[in-house]
């Protein structure tokens, strides 16, 4: 099961016109403005259990958790998340088909995250 992660951050969003960033093993959480406490997620983070939306948080114990989430626009491959996250949170991102709440997750750093 191939499973990614990615953590908060303070950088706004790159402008709409602005070309793909390319993928990252480990994108970003951005906050698009300093006075908003919405986040830009990857749309792949985004899942639906039982027909409400959510996506899966890292807890300390290293199992992804189910939170409700409640999403707004979609900004080419992100979403705008209006309520349900806090920042300085690790989401998990991936194959998530198969990802329950209490699932464990082991994260694997790549060649490039070693340097």
């Amino acid at each position: 099961m191939l499973l990614g992660l990615l953590t908060a951050c303070n950088a706004p969003p790159p402008p709409s016109s602005a070309p793909p960033l390319p993928r990252l093993e480990r994108p970003t959480l951005t906050v698009p403005a300093a006075d908003t406490r919405n986040f830009l997620v990857p749309r792949a983070a985004l899942v639906e259990r039982a027909g409400l939306p959510g996506v899966f948080v890292l807890n300390a114990d290293g199992q992804a958790r189910f939170r409700l989430v409640r999403p707004g626009k979609t900004l080419g491959d992100n979403i705008e998340i209006l309520s349900g996250l806090r920042g300085g949170e690790t989401l998990v991102t991936g194959e998530l088909g198969a990802v329950r709440d209490g699932t464990p997750v082991k994260i694997h750093e790549t060649a490039d995250k070693r340097r």
